[in-house]
């Protein structure tokens, strides 16, 4: 019984202390507030920043009831920005300015109550901001089956690319319209370059214009570009060859027993893992599957269970048609574990020749021209891959054969019939075997076999 009092007596005890904290309006109980209004917040320092001011404040003392600083200004489209920080911080960044006039913003705190304080007005100059940087830095050029864009975003700051084209509204009136398929979403500081197809190879009018999150809209860049003739590849005539000795097994042999032709000398192709995983599985237009898989050779020093593993490994093919390369699309497994890392290829190299070259399966390199050499993008941050990151991985893994080529010694303009595909990297150096989805090409074909 002496329990339930005392329980009893802490319950009245803390209702009481409570309602002492209270009003009474109208029947219901409210926390009393007051309607003094805070003192005002100084302004220490002003820092100009890209398309913005980052605003060092001190708030009054003697007044702890303060919750939070208020900034905001008026755009240039006419809408009231506002941003906030809390008691305790002592810094507020106002951004999605532009230009480098100077600009009004205006500081309140406010208080538990709601009160807000008298206002402090800061006028500065804001620099240029990333979307305007961008516009500035936009080049637009002609490119195999389209435009190659280029552009500048330091700040990794989300802006996106709007392409205008011309479209006949009525008859007899052209305008440049939005076409909403291609356009370009930009928030990092790396990936600053892309490819805008398919477009014939005359001349037509384009338009380029900038937006931010914060509904800035920078000038269209207008220019007339003519693309270079481009076609598809079509991947049924290509076939896989094995004039360089490839096998099947479900591992990677002994590159000292079966790395290299006896007889020529060459090191031979890499080993499938099964018929389901063959060469011929680059080229069956199917984008998103699990299916080439080939296992490196390995070297193991006599009295030694290690193995180091031959990171070359190669697979050759008949395109059974002449052709000059502008791109190719690589496509990896689309598996999660495959994202920038494991057997997914990220370095490799193109060679061709054709059939003038009578000796070319008997010697190599030696007759056969290097066409490219090309490494795979990183994520900037590994630890958090964006979705653009993500979609360009799988879907959008593009090499240029010129632009994107890494090898002074290549010679990217060349033509050719036969082409052996080196991998040299994966994106994880100690994986046993490389894959490879798709290996999509794009070009110029000057005769078909």
């Amino acid at each position: 019984m002496q329990r339930y009092i005392t329980y009893a007596f802490i319950m009245l005890t803390s209702s009481l202390m409570l309602l002492s904290c209270m009003d009474s309006y109208m029947g219901l109980e409210k926390l009393s507030i007051s309607s003094e209004k805070p003192g005002k917040l100084t302004v220490d320092k002003v820092e100009p920043r890209s398309g913005g001011l980052e605003i060092y404040f001190t708030l009054p003392k003697g007044n702890p009831n303060n919750v939070q600083v208020i900034a905001t200004y008026k755009s240039k489209l006419g809408n009231t920005v506002e941003f906030k920080a809390s008691r305790y911080s002592n810094v507020i960044l106002v951004e999605g300015l532009t230009g480098t006039d100077e600009v009004a913003v205006e500081l309140v705190s406010m208080d538990e109550s709601g009160n807000r304080s008298d206002v402090v007005v800061v006028k500065e100059k804001p620099l240029l901001s990333p979307v305007e940087i961008a516009r500035q830095s936009l080049l637009a050029i002609p490119a195999f089956g389209g435009v190659k864009l280029t552009w500048e975003n330091n700040e990794a700051q989300a802006f996106a690319i709007h392409v205008l084209t011309e479209e006949e509204i009525q008859k007899g009136v052209v305008k440049l319209m939005e076409d909403p398929s291609k356009r370009v979403y930009s928030s990092s500081s790396k990936n600053t370059a892309v490819y805008l197809r398919q477009y014939g190879d005359f001349e037509q009018k384009f338009g380029f214009v900038l937006t931010d999150k914060w509904g800035n809209r920078t000038d269209t860049l207008v220019q007339l570009i003519t693309p270079y003739k481009e076609e598809i590849i079509d991947y049924k005539l290509v076939k896989a060859v094995s004039n360089f000795n490839p096998t099947y097994g479900t591992a990677g042999l002994d590159y000292a027993l079966k790395g290299v032709d006896p007889v020529t000398g060459i090191q031979n192709d890499g080993t499938a893992h099964s018929a389901t995983f063959q060469p011929q599985t680059m080229f069956n237009g199917i984008t998103a599957a699990n299916e080439y898989l080939a296992y490196k050779f390995f070297v193991q020093q006599a009295g030694s269970t290690a193995k180091s593993y031959v990171q070359d490994l190669y697979a050759t093919f008949d395109l059974n048609q002449d052709l000059r390369l502008s791109r190719v699309q690589v496509y990896p497994r689309p598996n999660a574990s495959y994202l920038y890392t494991r057997s997914s290829v990220k370095r490799f190299k193109i060679w061709g020749t054709n059939d003038a070259n009578t000796s070319r399966w008997s010697r190599f390199p030696d007759g056969w021209t290097l066409v490219g050499e090309y490494v795979g993008k990183m994520p900037v941050f590994p630890s958090a891959i964006t979705d653009e990151e993500r979609d360009y991985f799988y879907n959008k893994q593009e090499f240029s054969i010129v632009d994107d080529n890494i090898n002074p010694e290549a010679k990217p303009a060349s033509s050719f019939r036969y082409m052996r595909l080196q991998m040299m990297e994966a994106y994880t150096a100690t994986e046993t075997f490389y894959t490879i989805n798709e290996f999509k090409l794009f070009g110029e074909v000057l005769k078909k076999y």
